[in-house]
């Protein structure tokens, strides 16, 4: 097998750190082993050196994820018509505690396979169903055996034992201690690398904020640093979370908020949650594709963006939405677009000259911004030399992209998952030709058994009546 890679011929297009404009050049770009050696014309390749012809091809930056629940892949499609609350009793508070090990381990697997097939090769994996320790350990296999680069946080938490007539979590005293101490046994021998190549590490997902008082979080996050673990991620909709980690003295550069919809239509820039998560180096992960539709609040990426925040994009749940960083790219632009646009129209405003924001920021935010939000800009993010070899080679002459004179634009607007022709995974060969390397037939057939075993377990009306009974006893609350 080649460890060694000459893609030659092909189109570069790559933000640059210290730029706000990308950068589109031809150049010949080698790889050896895990490495972006050099960057070139005309260069020559050597004895043992597998040339990747990628004339009338695009090259860029693997992109990258900064929130995703991978596991929930074994439910693909149950949950695009729910808004978040009805999600939170029929999922999360019900269907998500049922789950078994195997069915975890599958929806794991054909999360992170989804996502190589879709270009994307950095993720930020809030695993939540971490309900035992072989829930755990299943999970970790299967990112482990997949080949994506995955931030692997497992959640401090534990399901609920009782729904109705009030929410209980009667298991959490146990969770904690078991938690706590999967933590230090995957995460001390290596210094919170989960691979000796460091393609997997370990962070920690802590929606726990709520629950007991804030010495207990403090301890435990001090405790989860120390391992270490590499990010902390939590969900951030409309609650108070952000200045609640300010005055606990918890945030800092390896912290990731999920969504933030909480600080949209914010206009004072030195609004408080703003500035806590400017002043730490905190960042945030924007989904905007749910959020729109589940009823978060309004993406906040490119407002992000623009106060100089640390932002990346992410997919979610493919149980949701879409798998890609393609419509997250596009869905964050037009609405801040249409935002902006609805705000000049409602003010009387003079029209603009042009848009505020454009392509080169969207395809920033999916590639450097997303590595920069999880501390790994110094890696991946861009195509330049040094950085690991996390690259995606398109085939410019596809239906949806040929004859498309500008790649930013091109990958941002047209691009889908079969205009992607060969994945890069740290130096490895995850896509060629326009299929996954692995063999993904074994893997469609028991991701379709477990997803048909859950929904014979959990039919449609039984969870439309759980539905109706906490709504017409709370309504549908803010989270």
């Amino acid at each position: 097998m080649a460890t060694k890679y000459l893609l030659k011929g092909g189109t570069v297009a790559t933000c640059v750190q210290g730029s706000d404009a990308p950068q589109v050049y031809k150049a010949d770009v080698l790889v050896e082993g895990n490495t972006i050696t050099r960057i070139g014309q005309d260069i020559a390749p050597a004895a043992g050196v597998e040339v990747i012809d990628c004339e009338n091809k695009w090259i860029t930056p693997g992109f990258v994820d900064t929130h995703r629940h991978l596991f929930m892949t074994v439910l693909r499609g149950n949950h695009c018509d729910m808004l978040l609350s009805e999600y939170f009793i029929k999922m999360s508070w019900t269907v998500q505690g049922t789950l078994t090990p195997s069915e975890v381990a599958i929806g794991t697997l054909a999360g992170c396979l989804d996502a190589l097939h879709n270009g994307v090769t950095t993720i930020l994996d809030h695993f939540h169903a971490a309900h035992t320790p072989a829930h755990a350990d299943a999970a970790l296999r299967a990112v482990l055996e997949s080949g994506a680069r995955v931030i692997w946080a497992p959640a401090r938490q534990s399901p609920p034992t009782q729904v109705f007539p009030s929410i209980e979590f009667g298991h959490e005293p146990g969770a904690t201690q078991w938690q706590r101490e999967k933590l230090r046994e995957l995460g001390a021998p290596n210094a919170g690398k989960l691979r000796p190549d460091g393609r997997v590490t370990l962070g920690l997902a802590y929606d726990a904020i709520w629950q007991g008082p804030m010495s207990t979080h403090q301890e435990f996050l001090a405790y989860a640093r120390s391992i270490p673990v590499s990010v902390i991620t939590a969900h951030v909709v409309q609650g108070p979370q952000i200045t609640q980690w300010r005055d606990g003295g918890l945030l800092g550069p390896d912290v990731v908020f999920s969504h933030c919809n909480v600080l949209a239509d914010r206009p004072a820039p030195d609004d408080e949650m703003w500035a806590a998560l400017k002043e730490s180096g905190a960042a945030i992960a924007s989904t905007p594709e749910d959020e729109l539709g589940m009823a978060h609040g309004n993406p906040v990426a490119l407002d992000a963006l623009r106060r100089g925040v640390k932002c990346g994009l992410g997919v979610d749940a493919t149980s949701i939405n879409s798998g890609d960083i393609f419509t997250q790219m596009r869905f964050a632009l037009q609405w801040a677009r249409g935002h902006d646009h609805e705000r000049i129209h409602l003010a009387k405003e003079t029209a603009p000259f042009r848009n505020k924001f454009s392509s080169a920021d969207a395809f920033r935010l999916g590639t450097l911004g997303g590595a920069e939000a999880l501390g790994l800009s110094s890696l991946i993010g861009t195509v330049e030399v040094g950085k690991r070899a996390d690259l995606v080679i398109f085939d410019a002459n596809s239906v949806n992209l040929a004859g498309t004179a500008d790649p930013i634009t091109g990958v941002v607007f047209h691009a889908a998952s079969e205009d992607v022709d060969a994945v890069l995974v740290d130096g490895e060969v995850v896509k060629r030709g326009g299929k996954l390397v692995r063999d993904w037939a074994p893997v469609a057939r028991e991701l379709k058994k477990c997803a048909d075993d859950i929904r014979e377990r959990w039919p449609e009306d039984k969870l439309q009546e759980r539905w109706k009974k906490w709504y017409d006893a709370n309504g549908a609350p803010v989270f």
